[in-house]
């Protein structure tokens, strides 16, 4: 680690981890409430999110040496409460264990020659369509927490009132954090973040609401902890599931490493897949979801983040967030949602790698990019991509140019939506 800091800037790299931590620091909260709609209080789910969190943090940034917050997933605990418990019926304790399951399969990919089957023949059209779909969706994800948008009366989204306070405050934040980014200044992100919180706060813009989690509550906390319950293991209920869990875990997480990371080599790439199989296995003996790659980790490679250091000062930062619980709430959605925003833009650039001269290239990445912006699903979004490669490929007279492995990977996708049919 003392050779690594001597060949990166270790304060660009301390504002990276900040930046990304600041960026993701909703999850303490909201991946507790999450859950707790399944079950699991969330009084004593939040130490099971933040200490996962510490733990995958610090191990990725030290021996994984990737700028990359290893966290709880947004959606990945979404399916594990309303898919997994409130759909097929099972108990918290079963969707625990339906997490350690659907790891375990994740860890025979990340442990096996499997892994390199996946990256060699996935073609990259749909590689780049993956970091696209991820940037467009953390675009709406901002545009939401910003309340730039909402839902409408009559569709899916809608302009927001400019009467809104939240509206006004994220474009007043979106406009400061552009002039600091693009002239270049460094720990932008950062600081576009204390200051829109600090006028939000001086000046009440945003009513705050008091927190519900409180640090006396730890003592609780290992009630919940090793409550995997496997009597059901043989229903439909539990291996299907587990089968849907693992497919979004093991393509998720391989998505999102390949577009926050694109020039990872195969060895760093195998490194950080079995590092995060490796916590992901843990989440569940936690009591809390699995873990996955954060896309807000991209807002600290934004700011500079290029080593682990990045990693290991969000890893701090978590374990900070233990005795600040409630001031977390102090931080508007208005301060992130900028961040996030620019991000996504970012991210989206890759679509100058897509080969928009030929539609059964083009296309797929296409259907790709639109379903997880607009599913607001990254697993689905890859699913419908996947898919669809083979099939456009093959009505254009171009069915030589699939893998074998690649229609297996399509009909495991396939698998995932018919599934989704019954869940």
């Amino acid at each position: 680690m003392h050779k690594q800091l001597q060949q990166v800037d270790v304060k660009k790299e301390i504002l990276a981890g900040l930046t990304s931590f600041f960026a993701i620091s909703y999850v303490i909260i909201v991946n507790s409430v999450i859950l707790g709609e399944a079950g699991l209080p969330p009084e004593l789910s939040v130490f099971g999110t933040i200490f996962i969190s510490i733990l995958g943090c610090l191990v990725i940034g030290f021996f994984g040496k990737v700028p990359i917050v290893l966290t709880t997933g947004m959606g990945v605990n979404s399916f594990f409460t309303y898919t997994l418990v409130i759909s097929l019926g099972l108990s918290w304790q079963e969707a625990l264990a339906v997490s350690f399951a659907a790891s375990c399969l994740y860890l025979i990919v990340a442990f096996t020659p499997l892994t390199e089957v996946l990256i060699e023949h996935v073609p990259d059209s749909l590689k780049h369509g993956i970091t696209v779909g991820i940037g467009i969706f953390l675009s709406l994800v901002g545009l939401e927490k910003g309340e730039i948008i909402i839902k409408g009366e009559h569709t899916f989204m809608t302009l927001n009132s400019f009467s809104s306070p939240a509206l006004l405050l994220t474009l007043a934040s979106l406009i400061f954090t552009l002039f600091l980014f693009l002239k270049k200044i460094q720990g932008s992100f950062f600081i576009a973040i204390i200051v829109t919180t600090i006028v939000s706060n001086v000046f009440k813009i945003i009513p705050r609401e008091a927190s519900a989690f409180s640090l006396k509550m730890l003592k609780d906390y290992p009630s919940i902890v090793g409550q995997l319950d496997f009597s059901n293991a043989l229903s439909t209920e539990f291996i299907l599931g587990t089968f849907s869990l693992a497919m979004i875990l093991i393509f998720e997480s391989m998505g999102l490493f390949n577009g926050l990371l694109p020039h990872l080599t195969q060895d760093e790439f195998r490194k950080v897949y079995r590092i995060n199989g490796i916590i992901m296995i843990l989440s569940s003996l936690f009591g809390t979801s699995p873990t996955i790659p954060a896309a807000e980790s991209s807002t600290g490679i934004q700011e500079g983040g290029r080593s682990g250091l990045t990693a290991v000062v969000v890893g701090l930062c978590f374990i900070a967030s233990i005795f600040m619980i409630p001031l977390l709430s102090f931080i508007p959605s208005s301060a992130l949602a900028p961040v996030i925003i620019i991000t996504g833009c970012l991210m989206m650039s890759n679509l100058q790698a897509i080969d928009f001269r030929d539609f059964s290239e083009w296309f797929p990445a296409f259907l790709m990019i639109v379903m997880m912006a607009f599913s607001m699903s990254i697993s689905d979004g890859l699913a419908f991509g996947f898919v669809s490669y083979p099939l456009v490929k093959l009505f254009t007279g171009k069915g030589k140019e699939v893998s074998k492995p690649m229609w297996f990977i399509s009909l495991l996708f396939c698998g995932y939506l018919i599934a989704k049919v019954w869940i």
